[in-house]
């Protein structure tokens, strides 16, 4: 059966004599993605959770290791056909049930915007304090009141970038990302010099909380949270590879390492400052001179406003674009209001100490986690274990109630079901355990491993159920429809 491509044009699939990245190519993507400011946040969330450093590295670990297994499980597919992410989702979700899982990403897209361009905002804003001759004590406690400020400025900056699709920052993102890590890994360094430090250069095992603590279990979460994001949509970054292998090296040399580097670097850079503050106020107040300090956090708005505007923005708006249908300009604006509105009010009443910061991050990262891990679960089983890693590329274009991809009307139950079935398992466990926490009134399942639940609830729940019906689970293979 032929079908002709009838869908927007940035959703079709990639012909394999127009694929262009190498794995080099790949590994420099990753690693310049994953290369922010909020990396070395990692590592002070997990000193502030009491972890030692050998704990701090393994939770680095296993977070990272999971994210880049799941990121080649579902970065496979968009090697192997070319296909987007919400191209992905018609198989296991149907063509409208795909909504779903796109509103979700939506959602943690605008967060990662407002999140990472807050960020970005405080690096600038603490450049700027730098560039005016205030002392670091000062700085340090004075910035973040005026970040909002300059988060409102930046933002607007961010939409001027957008509307006129300016892309060469794209270029800044392979040179900030390795400047950073490099500076901050020097830095650290410097620190452990610096007689009379706050806090002490941490040993591997020294202090540190039990590893089957509750502590060490949300270290993991916001591991693999931090990611866990972008292992959904992978496919969009994907698809150009020549390659599945890779992949291997990408998330492997690109991920995985990077951000076990800068977590440890994290952790050591904020024991040694004593805990009360973060990476970016480190900068400020232990670099030896004003301009090594304005380089730095020079390095550190651009690694992270690049990161921003390459990854963050375009998901948020690409992400409004499929479910609203609006043009790229509308669906920017949108994108960029809700940013503020979810970061920017908040920040203005609450974030005047660092700590703040860490809390909403780890906050932030452990909720929005429940949403992704039965996403990913569905996506993984679907094409791994139930279609046995074939989807026929024609359908997954043919839209409408002919197409065998549909269901019923255009919802694949199976799939919907079990994405709830996954946050609902996350709310009856946490129940049964009496862990349930309310997030602004909001109910919210207390425990650390919830995207594991959810992703290995729906995951055996949408296996099981194919099994059953068959007939539904595999229209493709089944269905008569011509």
């Amino acid at each position: 059966m032929s079908v002709s491509y009838k869908d927007h044009p940035d959703l079709l699939p990639i012909p394999n004599d127009k694929r262009t990245t190498t794995g080099w190519q790949y590994v420099l993507m990753i690693l310049s993605m994953a290369i922010t400011t909020s990396i070395f946040f990692l590592g002070w969330i997990s000193e502030i959770l009491g972890l030692n450093l050998l704990q701090t590295v393994v939770a680095a670990f296993i977070g990272n290791t999971v994210v880049a297994i799941v990121m080649y499980l579902n970065g496979y597919v968009g090697v192997k056909y070319g296909i987007p992410f919400p191209v992905q989702l018609r198989p296991s979700f149907g063509y409208r049930g795909s909504l779903l899982p796109l509103l979700v990403r939506a959602i943690v897209s605008v967060f990662w915007y407002g999140v990472d361009g807050y960020i970005a905002a405080w690096a600038m804003t603490e450049m700027i304090l730098v560039l005016l001759g205030k002392p670091p004590e000062w700085i340090t406690a004075n910035g973040l009141f005026y970040a909002p400020y300059t988060f409102i400025f930046y933002l607007l900056l961010v939409w001027i970038f957008g509307y006129y699709r300016i892309t060469g920052i794209k270029y800044f993102d392979t040179v900030a990302g390795p400047l950073l890590l490099i500076f901050f890994g020097w830095f650290t360094f410097y620190m452990t010099g610096i007689p009379n430090m706050p806090g002490k250069m941490p040993t591997w095992t020294g202090g540190g909380v039990s590893w089957v603590s509750n502590a060490f279990f949300l270290a993991v979460a916001i591991q693999t949270a931090w990611w866990g994001t972008i292992a959904l949509n992978v496919s969009d970054i994907c698809r150009w590879n020549k390659s599945t292998s890779s992949l291997i090296s990408g998330h492997v040399l690109g991920l995985i390492i990077p951000q076990i580097v800068g977590t440890a670097l994290g952790f050591i850079a904020t024991t040694l400052a004593g805990g009360n503050y973060s990476p970016i106020d480190i900068i400020a107040k232990y670099s030896p001179s004003a301009a090594i300090a304005f380089f730095g956090l020079i390095f550190a708005f651009m690694a992270t406003a690049s990161t921003n505007l390459t990854g963050d923005v375009p998901a948020a708006t690409n992400a409004i674009i499929r479910i609203t249908r609006l043009g790229w300009v509308k669906s920017l604006s949108i994108a960029t209001i809700l940013a503020w509105l979810l970061i920017g009010p908040y920040s203005m009443v609450n974030w005047k100490q660092s700590l703040d910061v860490a809390d909403y991050l780890t906050n932030f990262n452990w909720y929005y986690s429940m949403w992704l891990g039965p996403i990913a679960g569905v996506m993984v089983v679907d094409f791994w274990l139930v279609r046995k890693k074939e989807y026929v590329l024609d359908e997954l274009y043919n839209i409408g109630p002919q197409g065998k991809y549909w269901y019923s009307g255009g919802i694949n139950w199976i799939g919907v079901g079990s994405f709830l079935a996954g946050i609902i398992g996350e709310y009856l466990i946490s129940g049964a355990r009496g862990t349930i926490q309310f997030y602004y009134g909001i109910p919210v399942p207390g425990e650390e491993l919830a995207w594991y639940y959810g992703f290995f609830i729906s995951l055996f729940l949408y296996w099981l159920l194919a099994l059953a019906f068959k007939e539904y689970a595999l229209p493709e293979k089944y269905s008569k429809k011509q």
